[in-house]
């Protein structure tokens, strides 16, 4: 069948700030400022001619992010999509200007999608009728209800006859009868063969609607498939869900993001082992453990699947701003190369080989498993490794745990400082010697 839409590794980050300053800042100096914040990470799905998506997920999951990406309204930062046709996007307000009148905003939504002023005024009519709005389509917008203006947005995307549609949370707002006679439009454009996204919470429009389901858990795919397959799974997902309390939602999202770093394989286990068989007899090749903790260096760089794969190489660009572990280091043809791992493994969690000129890296070192308590000083972070950074924050500031006691069970020692593993808030967590202070001081 035709391929109606192509999404292959699409990422969105977004950069968050502490105050104008800092956004400022981040412009005007070399040194980057703010949090990097990836909405979406590396979503891949495809939708034939005629199929209808529906994109579930949590509040928080990238739903409407990756909807209006596929809609070109908001720009990816990586990875591509190929759209076959013209789009439409139906969400509450989406592209209506509230100083104007709801038949001024017909009138240049559609002269912005190319119709001219006969054809307009052949759909003003139908789109009106469509609308349920009467009197109030020649009042301002900003005096419209949420459940109004979602209609009013509804009506003008399905009259305009799009090749692609997709309705972002437009059926949640307003009375049912319309919710109903907006499905019933929505299945003549199925049979019409053309193809539609459907954002919504609501399981049962899903199941009445939908062929297939992209499930997006804070910003990654966790399953695509039919609906017989992928809505069973999700409802007895958010039945858990629902139970959790607040701080248990919190650590669930904290070890699924945990997760997403850990799995950010670039190349897969068994790309990997195929390049490491290949190298097994090569004299010019001596690989050897270590243990150290690494950053990426600023500037360009690149990451391969083996010292061997240097024609094939990765930018290290969305790898940036975290710590790695290093346990395999290797010499090809007088280079020098690190292995990063997300986990303290050369086997699971390895993201590929970098050369060691773009790799800060320090000496990682078990001091003890000794337990200890120390008080905490109230300045700096904590991370979900030792050495980490912006990535591997879990506690952004320990201002509020000032004075609260860490009970340590682990210090290593990365180059000269020591970082001790304890828990806070039932998390655990590593934080520099620098923040704590001894009980006596």
């Amino acid at each position: 069948m035709e391929k109606a839409i192509i999404v292959k590794g699409v990422t969105k980050k977004y950069k968050l700030y502490n105050g104008m300053k800092e956004r400022i800042l981040d412009l005007v100096t070399p040194r980057g400022y703010g949090k990097d914040f990836y909405a979406l990470q590396d979503v891949n799905f495809e939708a034939e001619k005629g199929d209808a998506v529906g994109f579930i997920g949590i509040n928080g999951s990238g739903k409407s992010t990756l909807s209006n990406i596929v809609a070109g309204i908001v720009p990816e930062t990586a990875g591509t999509i190929d759209v076959n046709g013209q789009v439409a996007l139906i969400a509450v307000a989406a592209g209506l200007k509230n100083d104007l009148t709801g038949r001024d905003n017909i009138k240049l939504k559609c002269l912005m999608l190319g119709f001219n002023k006969e054809e307009i005024k052949k759909l003003e009519p139908e789109i009106i009728e469509f609308s349920e709005l009467d009197n109030f389509i020649d009042q301002p917008v900003k005096s419209y209800s949420s459940g109004m203006k979602s209609r009013l947005g509804f009506a003008i995307s399905v009259n305009i006859d799009p090749d692609v549609l997709i309705i972002d949370e437009a059926l949640s707002v307003g009375d049912k009868a319309f919710a109903e006679k907006s499905l019933n439009k929505m299945k003549e454009f199925k049979e019409k063969g053309k193809t539609m996204i459907f954002v919504s919470h609501s399981i049962g429009q899903m199941k009445q609607f939908c062929d297939k389901i992209l499930w997006l858990e804070y910003g990654k795919v966790k399953d695509f498939g039919s609906v017989e397959d992928i809505i069973p799974k999700y409802e007895d997902f958010l039945s858990q869900w629902k139970k959790m309390s607040k701080k248990e939602r919190q650590k669930y999202k904290n070890n699924v993001l945990k997760n997403n770093s850990s799995n950010n394989n670039l190349f897969g286990e068994w790309e990997q082992s195929v390049a490491n068989s290949k190298i097994k007899n090569d004299t010019n090749y001596i690989e050897e453990p270590i243990s150290r903790l690494g950053h990426i260096r600023g500037g360009e760089s690149y990451i391969y699947k083996s010292p061997y794969s240097l024609n094939e190489p990765q930018p290290t660009e969305a790898f940036k701003d975290s710590a790695y572990y290093i346990k395999k280091q290797a010499i090809y043809r007088e280079e020098y190369f690190y292995l990063l791992s997300n986990q303290p493994s050369a086997e699971s969690g390895v993201i590929g080989w970098m050369k060691e000129s773009d790799v800060s890296s320090r000496l990682d070192v078990v001091i003890d498993n000794d337990v200890k308590t120390f008080y905490i000083r109230g300045e700096g972070a904590g991370y979900d490794r030792p050495w980490g950074g912006k990535k591997n924050q879990v506690v952004h500031d320990l201002k509020l745990a000032k004075n609260s006691k860490f009970k340590v069970d682990k210090t290593e020692k990365i180059g000269r400082n020591l970082w001790y593993r304890g828990i806070l808030n039932d998390q655990e967590i590593w934080i520099h010697h620098n923040h704590l202070k001894e009980l006596d001081e």
